[in-house]
């Protein structure tokens, strides 16, 4: 088959000319639609379609720069020429294919959803100057770059957080993501700092490069992993500094749907980033199972006691970010890719539909209630899983015999098909166990799809997870596994009503972090109803007050 590069000889050079371009507007489009936005309600309307235009732009930006990189052959394409410090590969091309499309579905649904407000200009200003932040902070090559833009990034959504500045309930959550995200930007520029010190250069490419002929860790490189890895668990609001990520529903929604399907997201891209800085740094990994195993366990359970259906997503996505740094810290660099990738997706339109999400729930409460599987109905399902699981793995090349990450991953995968038989809202018997095993077999087979084709886009970890690893995030997830069924087979048992008010209660992980960020920073809030500043914090700081 012949070489593309030698069927299009002069399809490189001009293309890549053609991307240079497109970068260079990409922000600027959206700089412009805010400079509209600021002149006055007549230039709004203008500045919308600017918008708009310039999330168009980004997708058409990224599809090119994926053919660039194709063409390419060797995995990436640079832009040193016209836009120095911008290197494109499969990872950076698919996030800003991802954040790209994202930010026009917001962009279509805040201009309805928000149509009439008075600070409407004032939000359009924000959101775009985010998603231009997020867009230069994908692209960078440049580490102290990539840091300053996910900084840029954090402050321009403080200021959509804060959108209805009437709201104390708001000023709070956002209050506390301030402190909390300024820490982690502290941690990141050291870490940048120590990387320059250790490599004398800050270009990705260059410290992937040099980290190759690593062999072992000096103090810089451990410390800066430490710092990325801490940065991260901060950013992706993971116990007990979570509690923001739950209170910030007074936004408008579809700024909770920039938050939750991208923002809170890009802590698992960096770490992607720097993939070859923690496979030096073991005790780092571990650090990352760890809290992703019992961020993704404590949030299920609270889960289970939700009724406000933000507020569970809220949850949802808390376990997920603890999922995919759990992927991370066991080397599954394309799973956790491709768990970020469908978390986004899923996410944005879960909040952008959570009327629908409402009315879908109603529904289901007023259904006649049943009886769930019987014990061993409920093996039978089990056991058509697993085998449902691994006929799929061996049709699309995974082994679990030489990869034991495969079989936890693919546990979890089962238990989270599991509650379809076990819930009470429906009981079929051995019809049903049949269903969910084809149904199984064929996302399972799916799932291996997936994973195959992502694993041709990220290079894989060369460090094998340790057998600890392993074992905690079994424990975790095996432990959930155990009591979701309890609870669910016996709702009434001793065990639902010991777990129920201290799941529903988030397990009190955030009212000392809320208590000591305000006497460190107090918040200066306003009362809506007496519209005078109302100080929390300090010696005044109460826990009983009302925010």
């Amino acid at each position: 088959m012949p070489d593309i590069s030698t069927v299009f000889p002069t399809a490189g050079p001009s293309l890549q000319a053609m991307l240079a371009l497109l970068i260079l507007l990409l922000p600027g489009s959206l700089l412009l639609a805010a400079w509209m936005a600021n002149r006055g309600s007549q230039h709004l309307a203008r500045a919308w379609s600017f918008a708009e235009g310039g999330a168009l732009l980004a997708m058409l930006t990224a599809l090119l720069s994926a053919v660039e990189v194709g063409l390419n052959g060797s995995g990436s394409a640079s832009f040193a020429h016209w836009c120095p410090s911008v290197t494109l590969d499969a990872l950076s091309v698919m996030m800003l294919l991802l954040t790209a499309f994202l930010g026009w579905v917001i962009l279509r649904y805040s201009r309805n959803y928000l149509a009439g407000d008075k600070g409407l200009a004032h939000y359009l200003i924000w959101l775009c100057l985010t998603l231009a932040t997020v867009w230069l902070l994908v692209i960078f090559n440049n580490l102290l770059l990539v840091c300053l833009a996910w900084s840029a990034s954090s402050l321009a959504l403080h200021q959509l957080l804060i959108f209805y500045k009437d709201r104390p309930a708001a000023l709070m959550a956002a209050h506390k993501k301030f402190f909390i995200s300024r820490a982690a930007d502290v941690l990141t520029l050291v870490a940048t700092l120590l990387l320059y010190v250790r490599f004398d250069t800050l270009e990705l490419d260059r410290i992937a490069s040099a980290l190759v002929n690593v062999h072992e860790a000096d103090t810089n490189i451990e410390i800066a992993a430490y710092l990325f890895v801490i940065s991260a668990i901060l950013k992706c609001a993971q116990p007990p500094l979570h509690g923001w990520l739950l209170q910030v529903m007074e936004a408008p929604t579809p700024v909770s749907a920039l938050l939750h399907a991208g923002i809170v997201n890009i802590g698992g891209f960096i770490l992607l980033r720097v993939s070859g800085l923690l496979e030096l740094v073991p005790a780092a990994q571990l650090l990352l199972v760890m809290v992703g195993s019992i961020t993704a366990t404590l949030a299920a359970l609270v889960m289970m006691t939700r009724i406000s259906v933000k507020v569970m997503l809220a949850w949802s996505t808390c376990a997920q970010m603890g999922f995919m740094l759990l992927e991370i810290g066991l080397g599954a660099y394309s799973l956790a890719l491709l768990h970020l990738l469908a978390h986004s997706l899923y996410k944005a339109y879960a909040f952008l539909a959570a009327g629908e999400t409402v009315s879908r729930q109603r529904m289901l409460h007023i259904a006649p209630a049943t009886h769930p599987l019987n014990f061993a109905q409920l093996c039978m399902a089990f056991a058509g899983l697993g085998l449902a699981l691994m006929l799929s793995g061996w049709l699309t090349g995974l082994d679990p015999r030489h990869d034991a990450v495969i079989w936890l991953l693919g546990g979890v995968l089962a238990s989270g098909l599991l509650p379809l038989v076990s819930s009470p809202s429906e009981n079929r018997g051995w019809y049903q166990v049949i269903l969910l095993t084809i149904y199984a077999f064929g996302l399972s087979l799916l799932y291996g799809i997936w994973h195959f084709i992502f694993g041709r886009l990220l290079p894989a970890s060369t460090v094998p997870p340790s057998i600890f690893s392993i074992i905690f995030a079994a424990v975790c997830l095996l432990g959930l596994l155990i009591v979701q069924q309890i609870v669910l087979g016996s709702p009434r048992g001793a065990l639902s009503r010991w777990l129920h008010p201290r799941a529903f209660a988030g397990f009190h992980l955030d009212e000392m972090v809320t208590y000591l960020t305000l006497r460190i920073w107090p918040a200066r809030l306003t009362d809506s109803k007496k519209n005078h500043p109302l100080n929390v914090g300090g010696s005044r700081f109460n826990n009983k007050e009302k925010l």
